[in-house]
């Protein structure tokens, strides 16, 4: 009777083990979350390809949830500019398109495309292209918060 007593304690001691070494070594398997979301204030550079600015200027996107696109750059007169619009992304392709609300670029529209990485938090390889006007300027950027 006491090797009976003996053998169940052994046994219900390494089912128990067993089954704690089994639960701890399972991984839930879920989709990591991105180091950098898009959405969120982003803060960079942009450089002229006309000639009339020879340093990046300030350039700057605050991306809503809603899709919309708030945009702050200096422009190479010294000015500070704002513009609205749109935005969206498909895997790591950014793109904007943004209209002008303020001083002599009013109503000015503009096409904007980027490479966005989650996990370094920049959008990279920016390009601005102009709406009916000869203006390109590429520029980068860093998420911030």
């Amino acid at each position: 009777m006491q090797i009976n007593y003996i053998m169940r304690k052994a046994v219900f001691f390494l089912s128990t083990f067993s089954l704690i070494f089994l639960l701890s070594n399972c991984k839930k398997s879920s989709t990591p979350t991105p180091n950098y979301p898009i959405v969120g204030l982003w803060i960079g550079t942009q450089v002229t390809n006309d000639g009339s600015s020879t340093v990046p200027l300030y350039y700057s996107f605050d991306l809503h949830s809603d899709s919309t696109i708030l945009v702050q750059g200096v422009g190479a007169d010294g000015n500070t500019y704002y513009a609205l619009g749109k935005w969206s992304l498909s895997g790591t392709a950014f793109t904007a398109a943004i209209t002008f609300s303020n001083l002599s670029q009013a109503g000015a529209k503009q096409n904007l495309s980027a490479v966005y990485s989650s996990e370094k938090g920049t959008l990279s390889s920016g390009v601005v292209m102009g709406v009916g006007v000869n203006y390109t300027a590429t520029f980068s950027m860093e998420r911030t918060n």
